[in-house]
C-alpha cells in the first residue's frame, strides 16, 4: 500500500513539473510589435511592419474621415511609437495602440479616400505599399521564395498560414471598435471644412500721437491753435469664421472678420492769443483732456500655409478691411480776457467738444499660429500690421491711426 501511494506521488510530481515546464516554455514565447518604418520611393511609400513571433492579421477600411485599419495578433507587447508622421503617397500618419489583450491595432489615416495599396509578408513582419490613384503602381518585387513557387508574391500571402487579408468590409463596418485607439490631431496641411474664431488682444499704434493746426480770429487778428493727440493702447475683441480650401496643393485659410476696438487718447491743446493793444506779444495758454474712441471694423483675410509640424501650424497672408467710428476733437473754447492782459489775466470758459465721424478702408498682413488640442479645437496666435491713414474732412486733414495687434483666440472646427 505504501509502494502504490509512493509511485502515485512521484508520478503527481512528474505532471507538476511538465506543466510548469510547458507554462514557462509558452510564457518566454511573448510577441512583440516592435517597429514602424517607412522608406519614400518616388510616388509610392512603403511601411514596414517589425514583429517577433508568429502572428495574423486582418484589415478593413473606414470613412469620415479616411482610413485603414489593421489588426495583429497574437500581440503582447508594443515597443512601437504610438504615432509615425509619414505625408507621402496618401497616407498621412499611422497610430498604434492595444485594442484588445492580445491584438494590436494599427491606423493608417488616408489623405484621400482614392488611395490603393498592396500588403506583403516578410521574414520580419509585415510590408504595405501605398500609392494615390493616377500614381504609376510599384512593380512586383523579385525574389527567390523558400521553397521557390511559380506564382507572384502576392499569392504566396494568401497561402501562408496565419496572414488572414480579408476582403474591405463596408464603410463603417466596425467604427465603434476602433475607438480605442485615441485619433490624432491633425495638422495644418491636414485641416479641412468650416471654423470659428473668438479672441482679443492689444494693438499699439505705429504712429502715437497726431497733430492738428487751426486759427481763430481775436482783437482783429488771428490767434493760432495747436491740437495734440497722443494715442493709447487699443484693446480689440473680435468674431471671425470661414472655411479651408486649397490652392495649388496648398492649405490656404479664407475668412471674414468683425472687430470691435476701444481706445483711449490724451489731448494737449495750446493756444496762441494775440495781445490786444501790444503787436508781437502773443499770450499762450494751455488745455489737456482726456477721451475714449470706438471703432468698429469688418475684415476679408486669406492665409497661406508657410509650415505644419505635427500640430503646430502657421498661415501668413494679406487682410483688407474697413474701419469706422467716432473721434472726439476740441470744437470751441471762450476766453475772458482782463487787463492788465498778462498770460495769467487770461482764462478759458464755455469748453466744447466734437465727436466726429472717421471711416476709411485699410489693409494689412497677418501671421498666425495654430495649435491643435484636438480635430476639433485650435488655439491661436495672431500677430498682424495694418494701415490706417482716414481722411478727416471737417478738419481738412489726415489722422494715422496705423497699428499692430497681437491676438489670442480659441478656434472651433467642424
Amino acid at each position: 500500500m505504501k509502494k502504490k501511494r509512493l509511485v502515485l506521488l512521484i508520478v503527481f510530481c512528474l505532471l507538476a513539473a511538465g506543466g510548469s515546464a510547458y507554462g514557462l516554455s509558452r510564457s518566454a514565447q511573448v510577441s512583440d510589435l516592435q517597429e514602424i518604418a517607412f522608406v519614400k520611393a518616388g510616388a509610392t511609400v512603403e511601411v514596414n511592419i517589425l514583429i517577433s513571433g508568429e502572428f495574423s492579421n486582418d484589415v478593413f477600411r473606414l470613412t469620415e474621415p479616411e482610413r485603414l485599419v489593421f489588426d495583429i495578433s497574437p500581440i503582447q507587447t508594443i515597443s512601437a511609437a504610438p504615432q509615425t508622421e509619414i505625408h507621402w503617397g496618401g497616407i498621412l500618419r499611422v497610430r498604434t495602440g492595444k485594442f484588445e489583450t492580445e491584438v494590436a491595432r494599427l491606423v493608417f489615416d488616408l489623405e484621400t479616400a482614392a488611395v490603393n495599396y498592396k500588403i506583403d509578408r516578410t521574414d520580419a513582419g509585415l510590408k504595405i505599399t501605398f500609392w494615390k490613384e493616377g500614381a504609376e503602381a510599384p512593380l512586383p518585387e523579385k525574389k527567390t521564395e523558400i521553397p521557390p513557387a511559380p506564382k507572384p508574391p502576392e499569392r504566396k500571402v494568401e497561402d501562408k498560414p496565419k496572414a488572414e487579408i480579408k476582403p474591405e468590409p463596408e464603410a463603417g463596418a466596425k467604427p465603434e471598435a476602433e475607438a480605442k485607439v485615441k485619433p490624432a490631431a491633425l495638422p495644418g496641411k491636414d485641416k479641412s471644412g468650416f471654423f470659428v474664431q473668438v479672441g482679443g488682444g492689444v494693438g499699439t499704434f505705429l504712429k502715437s500721437t497726431a497733430t492738428l493746426n487751426g486759427f481763430f480770429p481775436l482783437y482783429s487778428e488771428q490767434g493760432e491753435r495747436t491740437e495734440t493727440y497722443k494715442l493709447k493702447l487699443n484693446t480689440p475683441s473680435f468674431l471671425s469664421f470661414g472655411g479651408y480650401i486649397k490652392a495649388l496643393d496648398v492649405p490656404v485659410k479664407l475668412g471674414l472678420g468683425i472687430e470691435y476696438w476701444n481706445f483711449k487718447s490724451d489731448g494737449t491743446f495750446e493756444f496762441s492769443l494775440p495781445h490786444p493793444f501790444l503787436p508781437d506779444s502773443p499770450r499762450t495758454l494751455t488745455l489737456t483732456d482726456g477721451f475714449r474712441n470706438y471703432f468698429t471694423s469688418v475684415s476679408v483675410f486669406g492665409l497661406f500655409q508657410v509650415f505644419s509640424n505635427g500640430r503646430l501650424t502657421m498661415f501668413a497672408g494679406p487682410e483688407i478691411g474697413y474701419a469706422f467710428g467716432k473721434y472726439k476733437f476740441l470744437d470751441m473754447v471762450e476766453f475772458d480776457d482782463q487787463p492788465p492782459f498778462l498770460d495769467d489775466d487770461v482764462t478759458m470758459s464755455s469748453i466744447t467738444y466734437l465727436e466726429k465721424s472717421i471711416s476709411s478702408l485699410w489693409a494689412g498682413v497677418q501671421a498666425s499660429f495654430e495649435y491643435s488640442f484636438s480635430r476639433r479645437f485650435s488655439l491661436l496666435l495672431n500677430l498682424r500690421t495694418l494701415y490706417l491713414n482716414p481722411e478727416i474732412k471737417e478738419l481738412s486733414s489726415t489722422f494715422d491711426l496705423s497699428q499692430a495687434h497681437a491676438q489670442i483666440a480659441l478656434q472651433v472646427s467642424f
